[in-house]
């Protein structure tokens, strides 16, 4: 219990102060650097904390807490309804697999099989731009052009790199054709994320569903394979919503 206190102290204490890092948590809360650093540690694991990219050696608290503590109705419930699913599409696809939401201009991932290795990527990187993220470019294809470039105008740095913009417009286009976005090599050279939009009843994207595979990893058939798989996830867990629990 001991334990449990001392990592709650160090969550409130980042809130708090953030960004903030291990010296001046011990120093505040009077507690050995080791236990801080323990706690830390655990919270950026559990996805409630991770490293501050524009402070190297500080911590911030993750958009993870305010995305639950705010999250609709509507968004609980997909993620409730989605976790069946996403372990079979786990099965299937041989991938890591996640449920991701969208955090004004970046995606926030709620649920997965695999929690613990992607909060990792998530803790080393932080949250991804929308733009970079296969399940960002796949809830983007689900929204009115309007909103589209809306979304992209608050995204970091991508007005002034015109080859990214425009790549990005293509893979927008080519995932409201396919019904699924494909990003390949962009996030990190060897991996390939397949994702597809949850949709409402409206036809609204909620969430978004994504397999994570190394690129040697991908079955025959390719993307194409993969990405059937993910839309058939996407719309059994809208029918899922719909009926009020995931449905075989």
């Amino acid at each position: 219990m001991k334990s449990v206190r001392t990592a709650l102290r160090v969550f409130e204490e980042v809130a708090a102060c953030q960004p903030v890092g291990l010296s001046e948590l011990s120093r505040r809360l009077q507690v050995p650097k080791a236990s801080v650093q323990r706690a830390l540690t655990t919270l950026a694991e559990a996805g409630w904390l991770r490293h501050d990219l524009n402070h190297p050696g500080t911590w911030v608290v993750t958009a993870r807490f305010s995305v639950l503590a705010d999250a609709s109705p509507e968004v609980i419930a997909a993620r409730d309804a989605a976790r069946p699913f996403l372990r079979d599409l786990r099965s299937r696809s041989g991938g890591w697999v996640g449920f991701f939401v969208l955090d004004g201009d970046r995606m926030v991932l709620l649920a997965g099989p695999e929690e613990t290795t992607l909060r990792a990527l998530e803790a080393e990187r932080g949250p991804l731009p929308v733009h970079v993220s296969a399940a960002g470019r796949a809830i983007l294809a689900a929204l009115p052009d309007d909103t589209v470039e809306e979304v992209l105008g608050r995204a970091p740095g991508l007005e002034d790199d015109p080859a990214l913009m425009a790549r990005v417009a293509r893979s927008v286009a080519h995932a409201r054709a396919d019904g699924y976005a494909v990003v390949d090599g962009e996030y990190r050279d060897d991996l390939v994320v397949i994702a597809a939009a949850v949709l409402d009843d409206e036809a609204h994207p909620v969430a978004a569903l994504a397999v994570m595979l190394d690129g040697a990893q991908l079955p025959e058939g390719g993307a194409p394979a993969v990405g059937s798989q993910v839309e058939a996830a996407a719309r059994a867990v809208r029918v899922a919503i719909a009926s009020g629990g995931p449905v075989g």
